[in-house]
């Protein structure tokens, strides 16, 4: 998996918002502060010495849509990327749906994963099927930890409502106790 290729891609497919603005490296670079050269060489092949910053990976994904090269990066280091909804509503139809949603989810995982396991052997294509859904049922669950987080905000007054969110730690850590 070539990092470097991903993001050439991400950047070669831009499409600007605007109908007047440019596409690939020259419509992206202006987004980003970057001249078209600069931008170019950091994710092309043919100048491995320049390079993309953390903060510009991440500018290139935003921009772009194009997730392929973190979620890359995640697999090498044996993480599944999971998009975690940012605000939810606390509608009790919405956390219905979404709970219903999550469990179908989980659901569609165990039934994927448990029919490949049978035959004691999970080939590449299975193991592709049981990834995707494994990473759907953790956006599912992460959706509805959204909501949950909004009805916890809205049940507080103003100058109490603070964002909880999930701890980051390494695969080496424990779970607190």
């Amino acid at each position: 998996m070539n990092i470097r290729a991903l993001l050439y891609n991400a950047v070669r497919c831009f499409r600007g918002p605007q109908p007047e603005d440019s596409n690939g490296a020259v419509g992206l670079s202006g987004y980003m502060g970057l001249t078209s050269t600069s931008l170019s060489h950091k994710v092309s092949p043919t100048y491995p010495s320049a390079h993309c910053s953390p903060e510009e990976v991440i500018a290139i994904c935003q921009l772009t849509g194009d997730h392929a090269p973190i979620q890359a990066m995640a697999k090498a280091l044996g993480y599944v990327l999971v998009p975690i909804a940012q605000e939810g509503t606390d509608t009790d139809q919405e956390y219905i749906e979404q709970l219903t949603a999550a469990a179908r989810e989980f659901g569609e995982y165990l039934a994927e994963s448990t029919s490949s396991y049978a035959d004691k052997k999970i080939t590449d294509p299975e193991m592709t099927r049981i990834t995707k859904e494994f990473a759907d049922s953790m956006a599912a669950q992460a959706r509805l930890f959204a909501i949950l987080q909004a009805k916890h905000k809205a049940g507080k007054p103003a100058d109490e409502r603070r964002h909880v969110d999930l701890p980051v730690r390494t695969m080496r850590e424990e779970a607190p106790a």
